[in-house]
């Protein structure tokens, strides 16, 4: 299936794949370059999230290819919208903080360490994170309101590729995207 989202900032929604593709190959580091520019020092983060999965018992794998191609306004994905779907939503909960979604994402194949739990993701964001940058508590999330553009137009397009009803009470920069499915 083709995806086509017609938006000025169309272009910005393509590194939700890209994550996508690096966490189901169990690379988490992708989570500290996607969040660079709310992280105090990106690399440090990086070398905790690796040391986050190896305890979770995540493995790394061969990266899945999600085909997408960029046209000025235009994000062409070729993928199935379940895909799309699911690369968004883990774009946009990441962007709000919700940083314990990536053991969801990429279950573990081996057994993980004794006493790992999914909050120690949420703990190494907090270790990490610049000032004001999200809650200073674990499990608080973001508003959708007071998150970065980027993650409020992922939000717009999943509630389109999914069919739900967004109300959009939120502004998305440049008005809403247009999603074709075909």
């Amino acid at each position: 299936m083709t995806i086509t989202i017609t938006h000025p900032g169309a272009r910005l929604l393509a590194p939700a794949l890209d994550t996508l593709a690096d966490v189901v190959a169990g690379d988490w580091t992708s989570v500290a370059r996607l969040c660079a520019a709310r992280l105090r020092d990106p690399a440090a983060c990086a070398l905790d999230l690796d040391v986050a999965s190896v305890r979770a018992g995540v493995t790394v794998g061969p990266r899945p290819a999600y085909r997408y191609r960029v046209h000025h306004w235009m994000l062409v994905v070729d993928v199935h919208p379940a895909v799309l779907a699911a690369a968004l939503d883990l774009h946009v909960r990441l962007w709000m903080g919700q940083w314990d979604t990536l053991e969801q994402v990429a279950p573990a194949i081996a057994r993980p360490a004794p006493g790992w739990h999914p909050v120690e993701l949420l703990r190494t964001r907090l270790r990490h994170q610049q000032p004001d940058s999200w809650s200073g508590r674990p499990y608080a999330t973001q508003s959708i309101f007071l998150a970065p553009p980027t993650a409020r137009l992922a939000h717009q397009v999943l509630a389109d590729v999914e069919g739900r009803t967004c109300r959009r009470p939120y502004d998305v920069p440049a008005g809403p995207a247009a999603v074709h499915v075909g």
